[in-house]
């Protein structure tokens, strides 16, 4: 019987979960895996970089995240960016969660999130680099950027917070859109189950964004836990576990420009 060539996580942190998990690239090196790593600043992309002796080959991305939407690292990233380093630009986007005073919806607020997304919305255009998107309670904001968005190579939606009936409207729209999800299908989270069981197989993503969102009762989200997150999706689904993996790396390369897998 065939099997997937890899499990494919769309989003995580490696640096970050070498923090919390020391032990995890001996676990993951011998995997059929691939990922997408995001950093943030330049120490996290010199740590992770450098895990790549210790890994299976893996992606990486570099944004500006909203949670700290400032312009310390603008420069790297826009070396990075011309220099074909990274896969993705991201995660970008907005974060209006209201956890901290800077993720209050405010005029502020907002418009330092616009004014560093659309700094890197504007290389994803000039460097024909996909978009990773961070979206809290910013939803349409996906809907009033998605003229531009849709000239975009891609845009993968980590821990993708809309509906089904968004996800469609997005594609309807012309946006080259992938739709990623991870924990809180394990934790229970009812939008994000009817979103996965309804989005069109070609656009789903499987994540863990580990070492966050980790699952109830854990302290922290592992490499590992994408097994779970896949199983989740297939129960979801109703689909085959095995044609619902091949789905899910195809759409890793076609979301982040890769050459696909072969079962």
């Amino acid at each position: 019987m065939l099997r997937c060539a890899m499990l494919a996580d769309a989003h995580i942190h490696l640096a970050d979960l070498l923090e919390r998990d020391p032990d995890s690239p001996e676990r993951l090196a011998g995997r059929s895996w691939i990922c997408c790593s995001a950093s943030h600043d330049e120490a996290e992309w010199s740590t992770t970089e450098a895990l790549r002796g210790r890994l299976p080959p893996f992606a990486s991305s570099f944004g500006i995240h909203p949670q700290r939407a400032a312009w310390k690292h603008a420069g790297f990233l826009e070396r990075l960016a011309a220099e074909g380093r990274i896969a993705a630009i991201g995660e970008a986007g907005f974060d209006f969660y209201g956890d901290k005073p800077e993720r209050v919806r405010n005029a502020e607020n907002e418009g330092a999130q616009r004014a560093v997304f659309e700094y890197q919305l504007d290389l994803a255009e000039r460097h024909d680099l996909p978009i990773l998107l961070h979206l809290r309670k910013a939803m349409d904001l996906a809907f009033e950027y998605a003229p531009r968005l849709k000239h975009l190579r891609a845009v993968v939606f980590h821990s993708f917070p809309g509906s089904g009936e968004d996800a469609r409207s997005l594609l309807a729209k012309g946006v080259n859109a992938f739709f990623s999800f991870g924990m809180p299908l394990i934790n229970g989270n009812k939008r994000s189950a009817e979103a996965c069981a309804s989005i069109p197989e070609d656009r789903l993503l499987s994540e863990t964004d580990a070492p966050w969102q980790p699952p109830r009762g854990a302290d922290f989200c592992r490499a590992e836990d994408l097994d779970r997150v896949v199983g989740g999706m297939v129960a979801l689904r109703g689909s085959d576990r095995i044609g619902l993996e091949l789905a899910l790396a195809r759409n890793f390369a076609a979301a982040f420009a890769l050459e696909a897998p072969s079962p």
